[in-house]
């Protein structure tokens, strides 16, 4: 059983930046777990969650298209081949007409300029059989104003990385749900566990006031009739019992949910469950803290900066075209494909320098000027939205501090009266025992101290998830877990 626990603890070792781990050790994902710690929950999660399994898709369809923008300024090649056939009115047999093989070299330039190198091989029927005529074609065109300069032509590159980093932030942050999510499940079935164990107890003090009320009838110290009310009290906790054995497994499929594990797995908390683990005690819950590591606050600046290049884009549509190009042509001819490639190149009789300039002006064409405005709303939508969510992480941290601080008091405060109902039940029982108490205060002072014991539980599950919800309100989830969301993306699900 340990060492299956100790496998368990490998696999999660890699999502929690441990250095001997691989990335490839998968945690198994059906078994009889037993004890099993909130920590080790959450290595099966990383693994197996099957949103984040979407979610690593999602960010290698990311890499993929800001691969592809970046290879904007990398040379594109391309070959092509032509070959016709014709008919004439004579004859209905088709014969050779010509053929065309060319390759191209195109290389756009930072400056929104483009560069293309254009190489063809032509064999036509007027040229005689096996005549073959090379042309290399140099041309190389520059925007001035339309498209021109560093900022407009790299800003499809400057978006593809800020929507790149946005799906790093995205799958950060669903990193961080998955891990509150399943802190807050496993806690959950801590509860569960606990409220079954106070129902047990309740029910077997129950059991004693029953069977010590049937030595007091027998000695004559207490009517008959006041079995009827101890018989009632055990058969009020054993359905309270039951309701805690529904909840209890409803808690543990809740959480193999989370694990995407199979159903009939058994899970079983360990003792320190409500342990304060992953819990931040050296970070000073700030707003400026919240605004460093949330990750939809960055991603919002990201989405601000977007908005200003697609702002600039659509400026910049709408300026003339004015370009200038300059192309050189050289040829070769031979009675082969080969030799049209080696032999002497020459100028071409049409002109074999040629500069040329264009501009085009638009008139009238109102989609440039709607393109503005519609970049223009789009910016100041994006520095709203910023606003508001700046200011909705300030509220939130204020009231996750608060909440804090009211769930750690609860804490103090009912497990006082845990001990103090605990303390009245045995002085109860005491005064039962000498015939100076009823059966109906036993159980009014049992059912007390039930209520007293719950309430501390709830409490302190309260305020742990009270600090999951802070941490995830600070953004710092991941870093008080000491997972490393690059180890994740590397994590493969059990077979």
């Amino acid at each position: 059983m340990r060492l299956l626990v100790a496998l368990l603890a490998v696999g999660g070792a890699i999502a929690f930046g441990d250095d001997g781990a691989s990335a490839e050790s998968a945690p198994p994902g059906q078994a009889d777990l037993g004890e099993v710690t909130l920590r080790e929950c959450i290595a099966l999660a990383l693994h197996n969650n099957r949103e984040l399994l979407n979610a690593r898709l999602d960010r290698e369809d990311d890499r993929t298209a800001l691969w592809v923008a970046e290879g904007k300024f990398w040379p594109d090649l391309r070959i092509r081949s032509t070959r016709d056939f014709a008919r004439d009115g004579t004859s209905a047999d088709w014969a050779f007409a010509d053929s065309v093989t060319s390759f191209e070299a195109t290389l756009r330039v930072p400056t929104g300029g483009q560069l293309s190198l254009v190489n063809s091989i032509a064999r036509g029927s007027e040229s005689g059989a096996n005549a073959y005529d090379s042309a290399l074609t140099l041309r190389f065109s520059q925007p001035l104003l339309k498209g021109a300069g560093w900022a407009a032509s790299r800003a499809s590159v400057r978006i593809a990385r800020a929507t790149e980093r946005i799906g790093a932030l995205r799958f950060e942050r669903a990193v961080g749900d998955v891990v509150a999510a399943v802190a807050r499940a496993y806690r959950r079935l801590v509860q569960s566990h606990r409220r079954l164990e106070i129902s047990s107890r309740s029910l077997a003090r129950a059991n004693a006031l029953l069977e010590t009320n049937r030595h007091l009838i027998e000695a004559g110290r207490m009517p008959e009739v006041s079995m009827l009310e101890a018989e009632r009290d055990v058969a009020g906790r054993e359905l309270v019992l039951v309701d805690a054995e529904n909840a209890l497994d409803a808690a543990r499929l809740a959480l193999i949910d989370l694990l995407d594990i199979d159903g009939d797995s058994t899970l079983m908390p360990t003792e320190t469950a409500l342990a304060t683990e992953g819990v931040a005690a050296d970070l000073e819950p700030t707003t400026d803290l919240a605004l460093t590591h949330r990750p939809e606050y960055l991603a919002a600046l990201l989405r601000v900066e977007n908005a200003e290049t697609d702002l600039l884009l659509a400026r910049n549509s709408r300026r003339w075209t004015l370009a200038t190009t300059f192309a050189v042509d050289v040829a070769a001819g031979d009675r082969n494909f080969a030799g049209a490639f080696e032999g002497p190149l020459r100028m071409t009789d049409e002109g074999d320098f040629r500069v040329g300039l264009e501009l085009a002006v638009p008139i009238g064409d109102r989609s440039l000027k709607q393109r503005v405005l519609l970049a223009a709303n789009g910016l100041r939508r994006a520095e709203h939205d910023l606003d508001e969510l700046r200011q909705s992480i300030d509220i939130a941290v204020r009231n996750g501090v608060r909440e804090v601080d009211a769930r750690r008091r609860q804490v103090a405060l009912a497990a006082r009266a845990s001990a103090l109902a605990e303390q009245t039940l045995d002085a109860e029982r005491k005064k039962l025992n000498l015939g100076l108490t009823t059966n109906l205060r036993m159980i009014l002072f049992e059912d007390d101290l039930v209520r007293a014991q719950n309430s501390e539980l709830d409490a302190h599950i309260a305020y742990l998830n009270a600090l999951t919800a802070l941490d995830q309100t600070l953004g710092t989830t991941l870093r008080t877990w000491d997972i490393e969301v690059e180890n994740v993306e590397r994590l493969t699900p059990r077979e």
